[in-house]
């Protein structure tokens, strides 16, 4: 009974872990992150890029502030006015048109004999046609800026888009990206 039970979430592990971007962050060494402890915005976040039905919209972008908040309030940072926050926080997002490219097999193998003039031959013959996709890639980037406008840290997450998605779909993605960019603020 117990072996049924687990085999659907090591399947459900294994689905999830080969969907998986790895976000990508940098940040300034001479900064003492340790002494951070509250934050403000900068200013509202506006979206770039030219696809406004999914990343691009008031509900997703409320959905990613309060995303990011909730995870900087876990890691013990305080939310206050811009003149007393030790860190400003900043994020915007990005689509961008990607192409992918695949070979696949589009008739089975097959042989072939045959006699001609100058002989006999045999031969394997395989059908190769390259397939072109289209689709967009999302990336949701977060700053954290210096009260002195200085960036001293950027994290990014990137990941493919779907149109056809509900609501908590998108606020699961939201959150992925959110908790992956964020695992290494502060770095250590």
């Amino acid at each position: 009974m117990m072996k049924i039970a687990i085999a659907p979430l090591i399947g459900l592990a294994l689905l999830l872990t080969g969907c998986k971007s790895t976000p990508n962050y940098d940040y300034d060494n001479s900064v003492n992150f340790s002494q951070l402890s509250t934050y403000a915005w900068v200013v509202e976040s506006k979206p770039t890029g030219s696809d406004k039905e999914y990343f691009n919209s008031d509900i997703n972008n409320k959905r990613i502030v309060n995303a990011i908040e909730a995870r900087l309030a876990a890691k013990g940072l305080r939310k206050v006015a811009p003149s007393e926050a030790s860190v400003l926080v900043n994020f915007h997002t990005t689509i961008s048109k990607k192409r992918e490219r695949d070979v696949a097999n589009t008739h089975p193998f097959y042989w072939s004999f045959g006699r001609g003039y100058y002989g006999s031959h045999s031969s394997l013959h395989m059908n190769l046609n390259s397939l072109q996709r289209e689709y967009k890639e999302g990336a949701l980037v977060i700053d954290f800026i210096a009260p002195k406008k200085e960036l001293i840290w950027r994290g990014s997450f990137d990941t493919r888009l779907s149109q056809k998605s509900n609501p908590e779909k998108r606020a699961e993605k939201v959150n992925i990206a959110v908790n992956e960019i964020l695992a290494n603020f502060p770095p250590q």
